[in-house]
């Protein structure tokens, strides 16, 4: 009876985690902010500098603490406009940009 008594009481100091060690773990809670920009292209050199500009972009962004997630090419009556570009960054829920 005391063998049992003895590994309930082993088992129970294991089971039990101090409340402070809970405390310390906490982590704030983290959000998803999303944002998509259109990036234009100039009527002179469209194919030429729609490149060069997202990359410029992605730069920009990248410096402010955004990533690239996705881009989409916008064209309207066969003519290359820009394009639509999606960035991402973690920020504590409830935090205004």
């Amino acid at each position: 009876m005391n063998h049992i008594l003895s590994c309930l009481l082993v088992y129970t100091m294991f089971a039990i985690e101090p409340l402070e060690a809970h405390e310390d773990d906490r982590q704030e809670a983290l959000c998803e902010e999303t944002i998509t920009v259109f990036q234009d292209v100039s009527m002179i050199g469209r194919k030429d500098r729609l490149a060069s500009n997202i990359t410029r972009k992605h730069d920009e962004m990248n410096a402010r603490g955004w990533r690239f997630v996705d881009m989409e090419i916008y064209v309207e009556n066969a003519d290359l406009e820009g394009a639509f570009l999606t960035y991402s960054r973690t920020v504590r829920c409830g935090e205004k940009s």
